[in-house]
């Protein structure tokens, strides 16, 4: 297996930090974001040669579309309604340095290269058995 220690990217590529949602992240009581799940913002480790407004330590918000698949699920409804339930998964690219995944994306992946940002995190707790209020 190799270890990579230090690398830099060709061209057009840039290699950003993996980072993770620790916890679902709700909005209401709508799981918006899964444990586990890839944060829209990363970090930028290093640049290939062409790139362009992007250096080195910007934070940037990265657009996951070209990493799409569509898959199609047998649907549950069996009147005709609904046949089958899109479901969308990812697929990075990734590049392991000193044990430590990274994503490997072209520039034009980079949609935004934030400024001043506050990672705001709102936690919504609910309870662990539904409850009707009359």
């Amino acid at each position: 297996m190799l270890n990579i220690k230090k690398m830099r990217p060709l061209f057009n590529r840039i290699v950003t930090t993996m980072d993770r949602y620790e916890d679902d992240q709700h909005s209401g009581k709508v799981i918006t974001k899964t444990t586990g799940a890839i944060k829209e913002y990363q970090k930028v480790i290093a640049v290939g040669t062409t790139v362009k407004g992007i250096n080195e330590g910007d934070w940037v918000l990265i657009d996951p579309t070209r990493y799409g698949h569509k898959k199609h699920q047998e649907g549950s409804l069996k009147d005709g309604v609904i046949t089958d339930n899109p479901i969308v998964s990812y697929s990075f690219p990734t590049l392991d340095v000193n044990g430590v995944e990274h994503l490997l994306l072209y520039d034009s992946d980079v949609t935004l290269v934030l400024e001043d940002f506050e990672d705001k995190q709102e936690n919504i707790i609910l309870p662990e058995t539904p409850k009707v209020i009359v």
